[in-house]
């Protein structure tokens, strides 16, 4: 049986606002863009309350995740800093194909 990948819940905090980080804004969502067509990133968004954002990747170590997050042009202009929590998933909807996850039907 294939091994279940591990997945990362990436957490940003924003380090500032407005027209700082809306300048910042398309940049870094080209970036975003760049990784979701390696199949690196699965989903992202700003989180309700304003203060962030929250993506979930798929790879290999933390390592791998702050290479290509020293990139991003919210790190390079210190808008946001991250935290990663990784995790194996067990269990998926069918609305996300994951090798090695048990589908629930």
């Amino acid at each position: 049986m294939t091994q279940p990948p591990t997945l990362w819940v990436i957490e940003s905090t924003y380090l500032k606002s407005g027209d700082d980080l809306a300048a910042v804004t398309p940049r870094h969502r080209e970036w975003l863009d760049g990784h979701y067509r390696s199949g690196l990133f699965l989903t992202s968004g700003r989180k309700v309350d304003g203060t962030g954002g929250v993506l979930l990747a798929q790879a290999e170590s933390q390592e791998q995740l702050e290479a290509v997050f020293r990139d991003d042009p919210f790190v390079l202009e210190g808008c946001s800093e991250y935290r990663y929590t990784a995790f194996t998933p067990v269990k998926r909807g069918r609305v996300l194909a994951l090798e090695g996850v048990a589908l629930v039907e």
